[in-house]
């Protein structure tokens, strides 16, 4: 009996000792969410869109000095002719791209889950965390250069870019599904 309890109780410190190491190995957001009404330079139509969704968004919305709005950009993410938006709406811990279409929609959904970027809880990523900003056709084929691996669709309109302070990609609708293109590396 005295040698059970000993070994028991080791047990329990190495048990004890393995689940703080896993605590203070997980990375952690340093970015807090906020509700889309905290985006003041996006229109109201598509705030309360948002908020009807139940996303919460990342706090950080521009990069460049507030040049480049972030995390909930506009553009042409359909075709040329109609202007979209898209936004990284976080419910319950996990990030997702919700696109909200300016007109006609196309067979693209209006939410984007898969791709390496979308994986992680968004409370787990590490410092800096995610950006969704808005891909012109210029940067997506300036990429194209500098990285040539993968599909090359035509590109004749917006992408919607997502990535973390190491690396992007971007999401292309072709009219019919989301393409996963490279993007920064």
């Amino acid at each position: 009996m005295r040698v059970t309890v000993p070994v028991l109780l080791t047990a329990g410190a190495v048990l004890v000792g393995k689940a703080e190491a896993r605590q203070i190995e997980k990375a952690t957001n340093p970015q807090r969410l906020v509700t889309p009404s905290t985006y003041r330079k996006v229109p109201d139509s598509i705030l309360v869109t948002l908020q009807k969704h139940g996303c919460y968004l990342p706090e950080t919305q521009a990069m460049d000095d507030g040049k480049e709005p972030i995390n909930v950009v506009s553009g042409h993410f359909a075709g040329k002719d109609q202007l979209d938006w898209a936004a990284i709406c976080v419910i319950r811990d996990r990030p997702q791209i919700f696109v909200l279409w300016g007109g006609r929609a196309p067979a693209c959904s209006s939410e984007i889950h898969s791709g390496w970027p979308l994986k992680e809880k968004f409370s787990e990523e590490p410092a800096g965390g995610i950006f969704l900003r808005k891909a012109t056709p210029e940067l997506m084929l300036r990429y194209r250069r500098a990285f040539p691996e993968g599909p090359k669709p035509p590109v004749t309109h917006d992408g919607l870019e997502v990535g973390d302070e190491q690396a992007s990609l971007i999401f292309y609708c072709d009219g019919s599904q989301w393409l996963e293109l490279r993007g920064n590396d």
